[in-house]
């Protein structure tokens, strides 16, 4: 069809163009795009108002979250052009949920999507049902790809390759993509680098700390930077940090196995060990110990760190004390949004309004509910036992459904048998033997979905009852420990006092599963309404007005 605007003028067009990794693997290119649209445009003599390129971005992300997209969209808003011409559909997007955006967003401009290589048409009826059906179409193809390249990254790691990323400190890769320990010197230490990886955590366990290793390795000149296959090295911050350091010790690799994390399950490859698995075990024993030494030196414990957001701004709350003027050598803690420090907001004028939170309030108030459920969860648990029955009683009587199913997908197979008896003694074309065989395929499949749709409703009960059963084993334990607990975290002793507050937040992080503060008002009379949600219940909300200053 001509695109063209009821038989007048043609439409100002717009090409825009994307080609991501995966693209350019399939050998896609945007010059490729563009110059099939040029041609295009030329056939229809369609006047071209702008091109917009998206080079190396994925179609798995919003339109507006693009450079060109979003500088395409700006374009549209002051009625630039009418229609957005593209090569394929899938180039304004791979998922469903992000062509959809893209089409909304459109269309409030009063603009149209077309395809060069496809037939719709955005402006009609069943243009946006095509538009639809071809998005669906397009998130199938990237997950599918997506598929490929995981399974083709399994079948290289199962091997014993390296498959992406930054290669772990004290490593190098040979000509077959495998790790062995570097040799690489670093003169400041007159070490090669594996020897600096196993030095570090024998340091470690004889009693250093991170920032003293930190602070070693940056003065020997050790490089702390990124290297990844193929020789390319990339800067990191420039310097070690205790963050650095801390994240290398806590690998278990360096013992001699690499686990990588695959959609299908774990993979494990031997790699040549740095450490030996007690050093490995020790250098982190120490780690844990010294911080506990930093924490009972501590000045401050906020037991409800990184739980707390600002209804407001969406920020984590975090801990603040405050000597009052008025009481000279008195200090009150508080938690308040992070985007009201200096060092998040710059400007005074765009720093969060949001309420401060008095510690001492809030952290009882969430402990006290949480003990009270560890010794009376009541109707929790007992909604959860009535759930499983429910369950468990489901499944039982779908036993005869999946044993009908089992035996109509062993049918199946003797239908398969049965057409190629029929072929293999000339009773039966070819055609009318793959249009039976598709048919049967097609029943085959259907079947099979259901049977796994059964299997995965039977699974399902059972991990609930397994989570149950932890579930209540969990809050007996818990019941016999928080006395205990209790006294810890009020002891004098600095390093119990330490021990009974982490345990206390381990506790709470596990019950809760998160907390939001809403301001309301200004200046003094500003209120705070605290939304406490707990994995165990409903929602508890309470408001404060008098627990802490504006």
């Amino acid at each position: 069809m001509l695109p063209e605007q009821n038989g007048n003028k043609p439409e100002r067009v717009a090409l825009y163009a994307r080609v991501s990794t995966e693209d350019q693997a399939e050998r896609q290119t945007v010059q490729g795009q563009l110059d099939f649209l040029r041609s295009f445009c030329g056939l229809y003599g369609l006047p071209i108002a702008g091109e917009f390129i998206d080079d190396g971005w994925s179609g798995t992300i919003p339109l507006g979250q693009r450079p060109e997209g979003r500088r395409l969209l700006g374009a549209a808003e002051v009625g630039a052009f009418s229609v957005v011409l593209l090569y394929r559909l899938d180039r304004l997007g791979r998922s469903l949920s992000a062509l959809l955006e893209a089409h909304g967003a459109l269309e409030r401009y009063g603009v149209t999507i077309r395809s060069a290589t496809e037939p719709f048409d955005t402006a009609t009826p069943i243009g946006k049902f095509i538009f639809g059906l071809l998005g669906g179409i397009a998130e199938l193809e990237k997950s599918t790809i997506a598929e490929r390249m995981g399974l083709g990254r399994d079948r290289v790691a199962k091997a014993g390759k390296w498959t992406g990323g930054p290669v772990p400190f004290g490593y190098d890769l040979d000509e077959d993509r495998k790790l062995v320990p570097s040799g690489r010197c670093h003169d400041g230490l007159a070490m090669s680098e594996a020897e600096i990886l196993t030095d570090l955590f024998e340091r470690i366990a004889a009693g250093s700390t991170l920032n003293i290793e930190a602070r070693r390795l940056n003065a020997a000149g050790v490089p702390c930077i990124k290297r990844y296959a193929g020789g390319a090295e990339v800067p990191g911050a420039g310097e070690w940090t205790h963050g650095h350091i801390y994240n290398v010790l806590k690998n278990p690799m360096y013992t001699g196995v690499h686990t990588l994390n695959s959609r299908r399950g774990p993979i494990e490859r031997p790699v040549p060990p740095l450490v030996s698995p007690a050093l490995w075990q020790q250098a982190g024993e120490r780690l844990t110990r010294n911080s506990l030494l930093s924490m009972r030196n501590a000045k401050r414990f906020y037991l409800l760190r990184g739980l707390i957001r600002c209804g407001g701004c969406g920020s984590i709350f975090v801990g603040h004390a405050m000597t009052r003027p008025a009481r000279a050598g008195t200090e009150t803690t508080f938690y308040q949004c992070g985007r009201q420090l200096g060092s998040r907001e710059a400007d005074p004028t765009s720093r969060c309004r949001a309420k401060l939170v008095r510690t001492d309030w809030l952290d009882g108030l969430v402990w006290q509910h949480c003990r009270e459920f560890i010794f009376n969860p009541g109707d929790s648990l007992a909604d959860a036992q009535r759930q499983l029955r429910s369950r468990l009683e489901q499944t039982a009587g779908m036993d005869e459904q999946r044993k009908a199913l089992l035996r109509q997908i062993a049918e199946k197979e003797g239908e398969r048998e049965r057409a190629m008896t029929l072929f293999r003694r000339g009773r039966a074309s070819l055609e009318e033997t793959e249009r039976q065989l598709d048919d049967i395929d097609q029943e085959a499949s259907s079947l099979k979905s259901m049977l796994d749709a059964i299997r995965s409703q039977a699974e399902l009960a059972a991990a609930f009852e397994t989570h149950l059963s932890e579930a209540a084993a969990m809050l007996a334990r818990l019941r016999g420990r928080v006395e205990e607990i209790e006294a810890d975290a009020a002891s004098d002793d600095p390093e119990r006092r330490v021990v009974g507050l982490r345990a206390k937040q381990e506790i709470i992080e596990l019950l809760v599963s998160g907390i939001t503060v809403e301001t309301s008002g200004e200046g003094r009379r500003k209120t705070a309404e605290v939304t406490i949600r707990y994995a165990f219940g409903e929602p508890t909300a309470v408001a404060s007005s008098r627990n802490g200053p504006g």
